[in-house]
């Protein structure tokens, strides 16, 4: 059976414009002679369409839509993933849509709903009983959603069909290739596993739809992190030439998805310009970087503050990088501004020493001046905190943390440094001393992040185990990790998810990432 694969980037709530994708895939399908079309989970909602499936009007609006679908699928099927609602019974099923001869004929429910990290579908989904095959073309296909429902592979099938989701995380593709080689392998079955393509502000997806061979061999292959549009006959499967599974380096992945993380956030949104505040700073530096290749550097605007604290270096330093990248920016110092409010608070400040009010008082200054930007010029703000001060609450409210979307949210400060010699790789872009001088927040006099922090690369190593893979302390400190810091690591982290509820959204490139993923009380 010729199968056509689209791989599409859908949007999230615009069931109009999924629709119209949808059907010119199935035209081009039936041009290239294909007898079958597949589209992923919620293909016709979006990936994660979160509570608008709470609203009659849109579960009505995707019921038109399949509809309007069917009606082009006169010499070809479509198999479709959509919510399905169960008007008798006042319950919605995670369905595949089976249409054919200008119908939806038949169906599968999703029967293991997806309730970790980012997905809550109990909160939408009631989980579907059974699961029959599709029969067609004398061919009895299996529609599963992931592997859990693998037990429903029979002996009968003649190929299955895997259309649940897969989010990008750094470790995905290689874990969803594992998965499938080894059922295919299992079960003697060829497979065909579609994914959305596409970003939801903090949840990427890279696409990446594959097929295996009965024997479990990887036999094709669409883009990563782009659309794309494959004919795969089934009938050829077990004679087409083994494609051996690669993956990027890691670096090299994280900086493809965080350029498309944004690159498809404005795009997605309607935005066009993008502003941040250039310190001099590492962190600031790669983000720059990563705006500038996503939105063309015409469209990023950085803007200089420095105060009385400021290094002449990373005064140069910042306007090196502009000019390397070849953005726009500004300069405004913010030493009078800076002067002003210490006057007006004088009076309640009176003579208590010098702490964080202070210091958080340039960071707040340097966000109010960005935002002033933002609103004058239709610049939407880029927050530069990484994973490692984030974790910790090393940064602060209304000053640097604010912004309209975190490019490094999920990126640890010692990624941080290999994402900049990664942007260097053919020439010097991010200048040498941003990259080799210590980090500081430059917020009083030789200022540096470890007066307070441990070295970032123990400290990243105890995030690492304590956020992604749920450590305790005790297990930690037996890795040699010294228990005073642990200590002091894990309490940061507890006791800063209220400055982290306040910050925006991230791109999420890590099995557990800070947003919607993480619940915790606080």
């Amino acid at each position: 059976m010729r199968i056509a694969i689209p791989q599409i980037n859908y949007k999230a709530g615009d069931v109009a414009s999924n629709t119209a994708k949808i059907i010119a895939a199935i035209r081009k399908a039936q041009n290239e002679k294909a007898e079958l079309t597949i589209f992923p989970e919620l293909a016709i909602c979006g990936a994660i369409p979160q509570d608008w499936l709470e609203r009659e009007d849109f579960i009505n609006t995707c019921r038109l839509a399949i509809e309007k679908i069917a009606l082009e699928c006169t010499t070809i099927a479509a198999i479709i993933g959509g919510p399905n609602l169960d008007t008798t019974n006042g319950i919605m099923y995670n369905s595949a849509y089976f249409i054919q001869n200008g119908e939806v004929v038949d169906g599968v429910h999703k029967n293991i709903l997806s309730d970790y990290d980012v997905f809550n579908e109990s909160r939408y989904f009631i989980a579907g009983e059974d699961n029959s095959t599709i029969r067609y073309k004398n061919q009895n296909i299996r529609i599963i959603f992931d592997e859990y429902e693998s037990e429903f592979i029979d002996k009968n099938d003649s190929f299955v069909v895997m259309m649940g989701m897969t989010p990008f995380t750094i470790e995905s593709s290689a874990d969803r290739h594992h998965i499938l080689s080894t059922l295919a392998q299992k079960y003697s079955k060829n497979i065909i596993a579609v994914n959305h393509f596409g970003g939801y502000t903090s949840v990427l997806f890279d696409g990446n739809c594959t097929a295996y061979n009965y024997k479990g061999k990887l036999v094709a292959q669409l883009k990563e992190f782009d659309e794309d549009f494959q004919i795969i006959d089934t009938n050829k499967l077990g004679s087409l030439p083994t494609i051996p599974f690669h993956q990027k380096e890691k670096i090299a992945l994280i900086h493809e998805a965080l350029c498309f993380g944004i690159k498809d956030y404005f795009g997605k949104h309607g935005f066009k310009k993008a502003i941040l505040g250039l310190s001099g700073g590492i962190d600031s530096a790669v983000v720059a970087a990563l705006a500038a290749e996503a939105l063309g550097a015409d469209n990023v605007m950085g803007l200089l503050m420095p105060s009385r604290y400021s290094t002449d270096h990373s005064i140069s330093d910042a306007e090196a990088l502009a000019q390397n990248l070849q953005i726009p920016y500004a300069t405004i110092a913010i030493k009078d501004i800076y002067d002003q409010y210490l006057n007006a608070l004088q009076p309640l400040f009176k003579d208590q020493p010098f702490n964080v009010a202070e210091e958080n008082l340039q960071a707040r200054t340097r966000g109010m001046l960005v935002m002033a930007m933002s609103n004058k010029y239709g610049y939407i703000a880029l927050n530069t905190s990484n994973k490692s001060a984030a974790s910790v609450g090393y940064g602060t409210l209304y000053g640097d943390l604010c912004g309209s979307l975190g490019s490094l949210g999920d990126v640890y400060k010692t990624e941080v440094y290999e994402l900049a010699n990664y942007i260097n790789r053919e020439r010097e872009i991010i200048p040498e001393n941003t990259i080799t001088k210590a980090p500081s927040a430059e917020l009083r006099p030789d200022q540096k992040d470890q007066d307070s922090l441990p070295e970032y690369k123990q400290l990243d190593a105890i995030l690492k185990l304590y956020i992604e893979e749920n450590a305790s302390s005790e297990s930690i400190i037996k890795q040699g990790y010294p228990k005073e810091i642990v200590d002091k690591v894990i309490s940061m982290v507890q006791r800063n998810d209220y400055k982290r509820a306040q910050c925006p959204p991230i791109i999420k490139i890590s099995k557990k990432a800070f947003g919607s993923g993480r619940k915790f009380p606080f």
